[in-house]
């Protein structure tokens, strides 16, 4: 049994770091569609008090392959989803007026050609609303089954156009298949 760790949207990389060093005998892949954010990452990794194995995609985790726009705020809002709100915590706000493209990867697909069901696979999700397309679309095709433990930041709060209800619903039907734990 392979043991694997997932880390969507890693940004700086200080989360994956801290995982690195708590599951020493894991396989990392680590996806984070900023480029800007890619060095800190790079040097994050490079810290480990061992070598891991680490494998970064400078990719948008997403519902297909492809390329997505890529909507800039604050390094922790950044996000592919439109109508994001943020908080005034965060001195800059999104700028839907200049997105720029990323390459995007159905990480449906990328589960299905990386990990077995025999695996022990811990992913950490906070990919800023597209949690919701994405977990749709694993529990509609199966491959959450593939997920042993999700670590997850939900962001309905920031969409003014996701209902409450809906929210719950993708909740219910992911926490149904896998052990999920709230990320923040």
């Amino acid at each position: 049994m392979r043991k694997v760790l997932v880390d969507c949207g890693t940004n700086l990389g200080i989360v994956l770091s801290r995982f690195i060093k708590e599951l020493p005998d894991h396989d990392f892949y680590a996806f984070e569609p900023n480029k800007e954010l890619l060095p800190a990452i790079h040097r994050e990794v490079a810290r480990a008090p061992h070598s891991p194995q680490v494998e970064v995609s400078p990719s948008a985790v997403w519902t297909h392959d492809g390329t997505i726009n890529l909507f800039l705020g604050h390094h922790e809002s950044s996000t592919v989803m439109p109508g994001k709100r943020v908080p005034p915590v965060y001195d800059q706000q999104i700028d839907y007026d200049s997105p720029v493209p990323v390459p995007a990867i159905d990480f449906s697909a990328w589960l299905r050609r990386t990990v077995t069901p025999d695996d022990h696979v811990v992913v950490k999700m906070d990919i800023e609303g597209a949690e919701y397309p994405v977990l749709r679309k694993l529990v509609a095709d199966g491959t959450i089954n593939l997920i042993s433990i999700l670590y997850i930041e939900w962001h309905h709060d920031r969409f003014p156009a996701m209902s409450r209800a809906d929210h719950d619903q993708l909740v219910t039907a992911v926490s149904a298949c896998i052990d999920v734990r709230d990320w923040d």
